[in-house]
């Protein structure tokens, strides 16, 4: 096998890992307020945001080593299958960088909100 046939698979396995991985921290960060643990949670936000942004900026630089690798493949088909993935990971990605935003901001302002309160 070609190695940047090779390198392209290696690729899509740390994405799905790591797409995996930041979807879970997104979704804990989603939870934040909503299982009655107000303290502990507010305290392992920090943690949960900071691993949720590494797993994010991780995944921008596999969309940029994808579309290096792309222009490499041996194959025309091969080509447009690895742009067609590129495609999908900026979706994907565009989506859950939203998500976390929003998780985010709401975590906060829930944290905030009930110290107020």
């Amino acid at each position: 096998m070609d190695e940047v046939v090779q390198a392209v698979e290696a690729a899509k396995k740390e994405w799905d890992q790591t797409f995996a991985q930041t979807r879970e921290h997104v979704k804990e960060i989603e939870g934040c307020g909503k299982s009655g643990r107000g303290t502990e949670e507010a305290n392992s936000l920090p943690r949960l945001n900071g691993a949720a942004q590494d797993g994010m900026a991780v995944l921008r630089s596999l969309q940029f080593k994808l579309d290096l690798l792309a222009q490499q493949l041996p194959t025309e088909q091969e080509a447009l299958s690895a742009q067609a993935m590129l495609k999908s990971w900026k979706e994907q990605y565009q989506r859950y960088i939203y998500l976390f935003v929003s998780s985010r901001s709401f975590c906060e302002y829930k944290k905030f909100g009930d110290a107020l309160i």
